[in-house]
């Protein structure tokens, strides 16, 4: 199938597919805000979209799409695994879909890789429509690296699966190039892979428009004269909770106007309250939200006066392969972001003030769009935060602007969907 003469005959109607299961009540992450831009995205730029969704049920019922097909199991099938469930969903997903796909000309399908589960190319191979594949990662690294509490492994299902999506689709859009790189070595054929990173919707992130939201947040919460430095994601092992235990105690202690907003919950959410627990000073300093809806807290993040994302390594020590929405969506808010000097984060924050500039006193703003700091260098973040402290607040301005500037030159959700057409076109 060619997909470049077949996009080109058929008409401007894609057909999005989510399939990961455990997902129907999602409000808030990364792959919410993912999802809801990719087809905002399609929809800019001249798409039609029909979507069938495991996930955000409530949430796509609002976006611009045509039809919308929900797509739920039976909740019986939970109580023989969930990586079971996962294999039997295939056949209930395939006859939910397969009629609106049948009965709608589509140009391609595009559908988010999730962990078993190959609906997407068995539409694709039934209806001869070409298969656009989202591939954040391999469920392989990890079911070996994440969930480890599972007790079922199917891990050479697991492996088949993967192979098989990425055989037969026909365009694999992956985030980093980190991933790209892991395909090719792998054997994948380079020329169907296009990259290009995660994105945000600046319209909606644009800090003269929630100028209102953010006096009122930080009214309410006695944040008036506080310096907030904020933190979104899921309190997992590679969002750099660690290194968040070790700088707040640092900068509360040091600064007494300083403030954090953290946004969010997951596995070590309860031991990173527990440990600044141990300091009084955190007490009424720093401030846990909890998960909360898209909307409310991009809010949140409007409030705040700087960003972190103290990303880390992966533990095997392979390359960093995410793409982080949150640091898209930092600088979209016009405000400094201190992020660790590591792949992609390093890549979108260039030209960043490196912790070597801060050390010898020789920095200039200039047109830097954010800080950098290796990883696991806990002395660097405070140094960082240390810096951000000690700017003005035209100063701090200054720098979020000139990030919220490249934002929205390149990494909007259109220009991410923008990318890809144009590939499935050349």
């Amino acid at each position: 199938m060619n997909i470049k003469k077949t996009c080109g005959e058929l008409s401007r109607t894609v057909f999005y597919l989510r399939t990961d299961l455990g997902t129907e009540q999602l409000k808030a992450g990364g792959s919410v805000a993912h999802t809801i831009g990719v087809i905002q995205g399609f929809a800019q730029i001249g798409y039609q979209v029909d979507l069938a969704s495991s996930a955000m049920h409530d949430l796509l019922a609002q976006l611009p799409a045509q039809h919308v097909v929900p797509l739920v199991i039976p909740r019986w099938l939970y109580k023989v695994g969930f990586k079971f469930a996962c294999l039997l969903s295939n056949v209930i997903f395939f006859l939910k879909t397969k009629s609106i796909v049948a009965q709608r000309s589509h140009a391609f399908i595009y559908q988010r890789y999730s962990l078993l589960n190959v609906v997407g190319v068995w539409l694709s191979r039934r209806y001869n429509i070409p298969l656009v594949l989202e591939y954040n990662g391999s469920e392989v690294w990890i079911d070996e690296h994440w969930c480890k509490e599972r007790l079922v492994r199917l891990r050479f299902f697991v492996q088949w699966f993967e192979n098989y999506n990425l055989t037969y689709a026909h365009t694999i859009l992956v985030v980093s190039q980190a991933l790209k790189d892991e395909l090719v070595a792998q054997g994948v054929n380079a020329s169907k892979i296009v990259v290009h990173p995660n994105g945000v919707d600046a319209t909606q992130f644009d800090p003269q428009k929630l100028e209102q939201e953010r006096h009122h947040i930080r009214t309410s919460m006695g944040l008036q004269d506080a310096v907030v430095f904020g933190f979104i994601g899921t309190f997992s092992y590679w969002h750099g909770i660690n290194i968040l235990a070790a700088i707040i105690p640092t900068i509360i202690r040091r600064w007494p106007q300083a403030h954090f907003l953290l946004i969010g919950d997951g596995p070590l959410r309860s031991s990173l309250q527990q440990e600044l627990r141990c300091e009084p000073l955190c007490k009424e300093r720093v401030h846990f939200l909890g998960t909360v809806p898209q909307a409310q807290a991009r809010n949140y993040l409007a409030a705040c006066d700087a960003f972190l994302s103290p990303t880390q390594v992966n533990p095997d020590g392979t390359r960093f392969f995410g793409s982080p929405t949150k640091l898209f969506e930092y600088m979209s808010l016009g405000k400094p972001v201190i992020a660790s000097d590591i792949e992609q984060l390093a890549e979108v924050l260039s030209p960043a003030i490196k912790i070597e500039d801060l050390q010898k006193h020789s920095v200039q703003l200039g047109s830097h769009v954010g800080i950098v700091v290796k990883p696991d260098d806990v002395e660097g973040f405070v140094e960082a935060l240390n810096f951000v402290m000690k700017l003005s607040h035209e100063q701090r301005t200054a720098l979020g602007a000139q990030a919220r500037e490249k934002i929205v030159a390149h990494y909007t959700w259109h220009h991410h969907v923008q990318t890809l057409v144009a590939s499935l076109s050349e």
